[in-house]
């Protein structure tokens, strides 16, 4: 397992989490939320992420069916992860908050169709 760090823009909201490969089963959703946020996710256990700060910055958006709780930072608006309704026991990690991590044109990114479930 490795280990990893990230961070919003302003880095008030900082975490942590394991993984044994950080860019296997990636993956964007075409739910109309993850459309507007265009990012780009890793599914990891609720068990392996660490939120590193204080609560106080981060903020909580849930729609539709409440299921999903999604996390910002209150200061500078970037999403950093969210409890995912598909398996509320995983958090999706917003991987371009991730330290050290480069995505390339290489990089395989799945399609989950989240559309079909709003």
């Amino acid at each position: 397992m490795d280990s990893f760090k990230g961070s919003c823009h302003c880095k008030k909201v900082t975490f942590s989490f394991t993984s044994s490969n950080i860019f296997e089963e990636i993956y964007k959703c075409n739910c109309t939320l993850c459309m507007k946020k265009s990012i780009i996710m890793k599914s990891i256990p609720k068990e392996a992420f660490v939120l590193e700060s204080s609560s106080d910055f981060l903020g909580e958006y849930v729609w539709n069916k409440k299921i999903a709780k999604h996390y910002f930072c209150n200061e500078c608006g970037v999403y950093t992860h969210h409890i995912r309704r598909r398996d509320p026991e995983q958090i999706s990690v917003n991987l371009m908050c991730v330290d050290d991590i480069l995505i390339t044109e290489n990089t395989v990114i799945n399609l989950i169709d989240g559309a079909s479930h709003d």
